[in-house]
């Protein structure tokens, strides 16, 4: 048994001194590279439900040029990636085949009245739908660049009565869509 065991030690002895000058006599050292990438996509989010105008109590008859501009309530909200080029269209429901911020509010009577949406308050800019990115391609959309996905940018709305108020008395509506390109 004690024999079995000298010779078991010896041979681990061995075997660790072989393991020992393999590492020792080394040659040298290879390494290699990786990559690490992302790519980050521009975003973009568009609120519009703070933006609602109201022209309130208007009397029947009153010419459109006796009816002062109205602001939004509130603006249309954009946040977009930093530096993200955007363009903001404005299409309205009660006449959509304009595509210059022409619109009609219908009364529950059947009657309409038009109106003009800009996007300055002299009412000279009209806000329509044929914006697109690139160079002098903004057509009557209003472009921005962004922020960041955490800062707001706000754009006011701004709405003209142009058509006849000698229309039923009635409460009169129409609903404005507002969509971003980016």
């Amino acid at each position: 048994m004690t024999f079995n065991k000298k010779l078991l030690t010896t041979a681990f002895l061995t075997v660790g001194g072989f393991a020992a000058m393999s590492s020792a006599n080394a040659s040298g050292t290879e390494s290699s590279d990786f990559t690490i990438t992302t790519t980050i996509e521009s975003v973009c989010t568009i609120d519009a439900s703070g933006a609602s105008i109201s022209f309130t109590d208007i009397a029947a008859g009153t010419t459109g040029t006796d009816i002062s501009n109205k602001k939004s309530a509130g603006d249309i909200s954009v946040k977009c990636s930093n530096d993200a080029p955007y363009v903001i269209n404005l299409s309205t429901t009660g006449n959509s085949t304009s595509t210059t911020g022409e619109g009609l509010m219908t009364g529950t009577l059947g009657d309409t009245i038009a109106y003009q949406l800009n996007s300055d308050a002299e009412g000279t800019t009209a806000w329509g739908n044929t914006g697109a990115l690139g160079i002098d391609a903004d057509g009557n959309g209003i472009a921005g660049s962004g922020a960041g996905v955490s800062t707001p940018i706000l754009h006011s709305v701004y709405a003209t009565i142009t058509g006849s108020t000698d229309v039923k008395q009635d409460t009169y509506e129409d609903t404005i869509t507002a969509s971003i390109i980016y």
